[in-house]
């Protein structure tokens, strides 16, 4: 049957009065059975409806239809609808096209002659579109109801327990040598003061032995492709030059001649060449710092491997890539602090005794660079101390954001410092106080009670910093001048440094701070803009340590919820496709396709779509040269016919 023959089964739908208020449809009604190519059947009240729907099946059974226009409301709201019915009675999806007469007509054109003139043009452009249409198969697959974690932080550890308790196989990926992430740093977590390794210790031990997680260190994600259900994730695993055989004895520790600094120690402590982040870090084996190790440079020092009571020291071991699937992937990379090197009023690295929050924290950790004595750079203790807020955060220079929680961390200072020296003073310096919640201002006024003053600026950024002798002279606008014996700066938290990469390899939206964006702020806070990617802890922006396992609990529920074992998942039908006969072999498609779904026929010189992995974006269709590639279901000649409907109504 030719194009010229073909009839359109055309359902006007009244939307209650929404639509006939504002639509003359009898008017439509009396246009449709003279145009020659459609066939009209009855207005419906609400063809959404139980009623409605009954009536359009029964149409459908009965006039057999070439294709279908439903003139009603968005798409968005009801195509499925119509489609899955048209499909129940034996009619092709592709062959149901809607105009869309409420959204674009009678909601934003008042004059009702107007608004019914572009209805007749929308319905006569959907009939001559769908004339085009090709029919689409369905397609499904069975999801891989496994789960890759990128990150091993509380967030990260708490998403691969979670997802393990519902016995799903977890692949937990770490970049550095053991998993802890930040909270490992510290010692206690604001505002409840709880002990952080009495917190972790028990969920590092459960990882450890949880024979669904497979812990993958010293490691990072380079690559993924896929879809939700069906993803595959290389992994590139770095040599750590010792087995995991090693149980983190410390023999080799003992006789390494070589000290580095310690970035676990925020580099204010050294470690030897051969190194654990903590006792009981998981896995419990060491690492080498190759290019430290004097084994590699120069082959002079074995004596690591020689002190080892297990032959763990592997010398030659190498890096490796490792390949899995699964159906959902969380991100998990926390954050990195914010970095306040440029500010210059602030003195950082400049003058002595001046720390971040995470530096001070990690000096007064009875495992930090100092055993957790707090003093000075020349010994002795100080008798009075600064906290500055907001330090390198709410300035254009800096961080142009509040990230939330860093006054309660300022706070926490207090706390700290009163542990070891109750008698040291202590004086915060801020523009704004943050304590968003009840817990968090119940901290605030407990340090104000025991003794912690606060001091209002006009402007935290006209804070500055000055040597005064042996002490820090601070200045800035509406407060008298201080002088102290040490500083602590109260930096914001950024996106890890890992972020902007990660992004690109999964092909997912960052917020402009640089943080992984939401597929929907309230509705789908912990959905990546990729269907199948989560984003929990602070990879989403910054959050505290309860609401970051809120978010890997939410990320995993959701997960849990679709990747069902035994269900199956519908693939995308509207794919793209290539004419062999076409393909000049330039490649293009390949370079622009987000999903990695086209590849090159090396012996044919052509490139082909793997439909179960594209997702019909259409980028190849737009890019390439030579007209090979077609996107089902939006074809030149449906869209050309759709424009001319428009014209020739």
């Amino acid at each position: 049957m030719t194009v010229m023959q073909k009839k359109s089964l055309l359902f006007l739908c009244k939307c209650g009065a929404n639509i006939s208020n504002f639509v003359d449809l009898d008017r439509i009604a009396d246009w449709a059975s003279k145009a020659g190519h459609i066939d009209l059947a009855e207005s419906h009240n609400l063809l959404c409806s139980p009623d409605g729907k009954k009536f359009f099946q029964e149409t459908l059974k009965q006039k057999k239809p070439d294709t279908v226009v439903v003139a009603a409301c968005s798409p968005k709201m009801h195509e499925k609808t119509f489609q899955e019915l048209a499909e129940s009675v034996d009619v092709n999806m592709s062959y149901i096209q809607m105009a869309n007469i409420r959204e674009h007509c009678a909601w934003v054109t008042q004059d009702k002659n107007e608004a019914t003139i572009k209805s007749i043009e929308l319905i006569n452009a959907a009939a001559k579109r769908s004339f085009e249409a090709e029919p689409l198969k369905k397609m499904t697959m069975a999801v891989n109801t496994d789960m890759v974690v990128i990150g091993g932080g509380i967030a990260g550890i708490e998403a691969a327990l979670s997802a393990a308790k519902a016995d799903r196989k977890v692949y937990l990926v770490e970049k550095e040598i053991s998993l802890g992430g930040a909270v490992i740093k510290t010692e206690d977590i604001a505002p409840s003061m709880e002990c952080s390794p009495c917190l972790l210790a028990p969920r590092l031990s459960a990882v450890r032995n949880n024979p669904n997680i497979t812990v993958i260190t010293n490691a990072e994600v380079n690559e993924v492709k896929g879809f939700y259900g069906n993803f595959t994730v290389k992994i590139h695993k770095k040599a750590r030059y010792v087995e995991e055989s090693c149980i983190g004895c410390e023999s080799c520790f003992e006789v390494c001649p070589v000290d580095v600094k310690s970035a676990f120690h925020l580099n204010m402590g050294t470690e030897k060449a051969v190194y654990t982040l903590f006792p009981g870090s998981v896995p419990a084996a060491a690492a080498i710092h190759k290019e430290s190790c004097l084994h590699f440079v120069d082959n002079s020092c074995n004596a690591c491997m020689e002190a080892c009571p297990f032959g763990s020291i592997n010398f030659n071991q190498k890096d490796e890539d490792i390949e899995v699937t699964a159906g959902a992937i969380i991100i998990a990379t926390g954050f990195a602090a914010g970095d306040i090197a440029g500010i210059k009023n602030l003195k950082y690295g400049a003058i002595e005794n001046v720390y971040t929050t995470s530096e001070f924290e990690r000096m007064v950790c009875s495992n930090g660079p100092s055993k957790g004595e707090l003093k000075l750079k020349n010994g002795e203790k100080p008798e009075k101390i600064a906290v500055i807020h907001c330090a390198g955060s709410m300035r254009e220079d800096g961080l142009p954001y509040c990230s939330g929680i860093c006054c309660v961390e300022a706070a926490k200072v207090g706390m700290l410092v009163r542990k070891q020296l109750p008698d040291v003073q202590i004086v915060n310096i801020y523009q704004e106080l943050v304590f968003p919640n009840p817990r968090d201002f119940s901290f605030y006024k407990q340090q104000c009670e025991a003794g912690t003053h606060f001091l209002k600026s006009d402007n935290i950024s006209s804070v500055l910093l000055s040597e005064e002798k042996e002490r820090i002279r601070i200045t800035a606008l509406g407060i008298d001048p201080v002088e102290v014996d040490l500083v602590v700066l109260s930096t914001g938290l950024q996106p890890s440094e890992s972020a902007k990469k990660l992004a690109e390899i999964l092909n997912i939206d960052l917020e402009k701070d640089g943080f992984f964006k939401a597929d929907h702020a309230l509705l789908h806070a912990t959905g990546a803009s990729l269907d199948g990617i989560y984003i929990v802890g602070c990879a989403k922006g910054p959050v505290n340590v309860s609401d970051a396992v809120v978010t890997a609990h939410a990320a995993i529920g959701d997960a849990l919820s679709k990747l069902v074992p035994g269900r199956e998942i519908e693939l995308e039908i509207m794919t793209a496709c290539i004419d062999p006969d076409k393909c000049g072999g330039c490649k293009l498609c390949i370079t622009v396709c987000p999903y990695k779904a086209i590849s090159n026929n090396a012996d044919k010189h052509i490139s082909f779509v793997n439909e179960v992995i594209c997702r019909g974006c259409g980028t190849c269709v737009a890019q390439c040269p030579s007209g090979a590639a077609k996107a089902k279901h939006f074809t030149d000649n449906q869209i050309y016919a759709e424009i001319g409907g428009l014209i020739y109504a």
